[in-house]
């Protein structure tokens, strides 16, 4: 079965027209439409099985979270999936709430489970490793995405960011301004990127030949741990640099921080994920990973409308790259430790 892809690429449009035409949409001429569909026919003439073509309008249900702790990260997400879904496709995009474990009497069952309700496609965000809901949409046969996801499920697709390289990023980001005591805070490891961004940080303190130490839990109660341990006899005293899960759980650090008495980043300087709105608030504003929400947003609602229009389609898997957004909350030690590509030392 041709892809999107491969048919925008022989064809030399883009893929959002093909879209367009192999599920009868208007807004392509005629010209161009008869161009698609003879490079689709060419192509799906190698494989037996036939494209639906004739079908309506794609109807896309996003499954989210009844809460999240940044209303930016969701609003961001959401305004990536509603571009490639109504904007691009001109499809339907519903909304439902999950809060699991998934009830039969709760609305967004009646959803999955009704054959007169239920879409053509599923979007799944921020859902846990072990999600009970992944399961039955799976049972039901209907195509899945999870949203910021970078690890899915076989037959499951996901659109997500390089946990690990971000993580490795921001470690050495701190390395180079001189720090080497450095820890991980905050995360529930059910979560994927928690598991995935702690790795990141060990292996990049591993590649400096330097110490890993992680207190995960809320970001309050993880800095009041931090400073139990650096009391400790062999712990190597109070670290200068504390790298965060995310922003939410460095906000609530920073002001457990400041409350026993450590000024950031005079005494401590920290790096968080996500730059979200909580990024901003922090005092001083927070240093943190910069994470490609719309992207991941619009990818997910395209390679929804992919499994709609490709049934033989098994899953795909996109990860994008991350970039840091620096501000006040990281002091510059001097001495800074030089670092390669790989996140090894580097002779002076």
């Amino acid at each position: 079965m041709a892809s999107v892809s491969d048919i925008a690429r022989l064809a030399g449009v883009a893929k959002s027209t093909v879209s367009l035409v192999l599920n009868g949409k208007p807004g392509v001429s005629q010209r161009m439409r008869d161009r698609v569909r003879k490079v689709a026919a060419d192509l799906d003439s190698h494989d037996p099985d036939d494209r639906d073509t004739t079908r309506g309008n794609p109807g896309i249900l996003l499954i989210h979270p009844m809460s999240m702790s940044s209303q930016q990260v969701f609003k961001e997400l959401l305004q990536g999936v509603r571009a490639a879904v109504v904007d691009e496709a001109h499809g339907n995009l519903g909304l439902a709430v999950h809060d699991p474990p998934l009830k039969p009497d709760h609305a967004t069952s009646v959803l999955i489970h009704d054959p007169q309700l239920r879409p053509d496609a599923v979007i799944v965000m921020a859902s846990s490793r072990d999600d009970p809901l992944l399961p039955e949409l799976l049972a039901e046969g209907l195509p899945c995405v999870l949203l910021a996801r970078q690890w899915a499920p076989d037959g499951i697709s996901c659109v997500g960011m390089d946990n690990e390289e971000a993580a490795s990023m921001a470690v050495r980001y701190f390395l180079q301004r001189g720090h080497t005591h450095i820890v991980f805070a905050g995360g529930d490891l059910t979560y994927e990127y928690t598991e995935l961004r702690l790795a990141g940080y060990r292996t990049a303190m591993e590649r400096a030949g330097l110490l890993s130490r992680h207190f995960l839990g809320a970001g309050d109660a993880a800095v009041e741990a931090i400073v139990a341990a650096s009391g400790s006899t062999g712990e190597g005293g109070m670290p200068t640099a504390i790298l965060f899960v995310n922003d939410e759980q460095a906000r609530t650090g920073l002001l457990r921080l400041a409350q026993l008495g450590y000024r950031v980043p005079d005494q401590v300087s920290a790096i968080g994920f996500d730059d979200s709105e909580n990024a901003i608030l922090c005092e001083p504003p927070l240093t943190s990973v910069r994470v490609p929400r719309f992207q991941i947003g619009k990818l997910a609602g395209r390679i929804a409308l992919d499994h709609v229009g490709m049934p033989n389609l098994h899953s795909e898997t996109i990860v994008l790259r991350t970039t840091l957004s620096e501000r006040q909350s990281v002091a510059d030690l001097g001495n800074g430790q030089r670092v390669d590509q790989g996140g090894h030392p580097q002779a002076s």
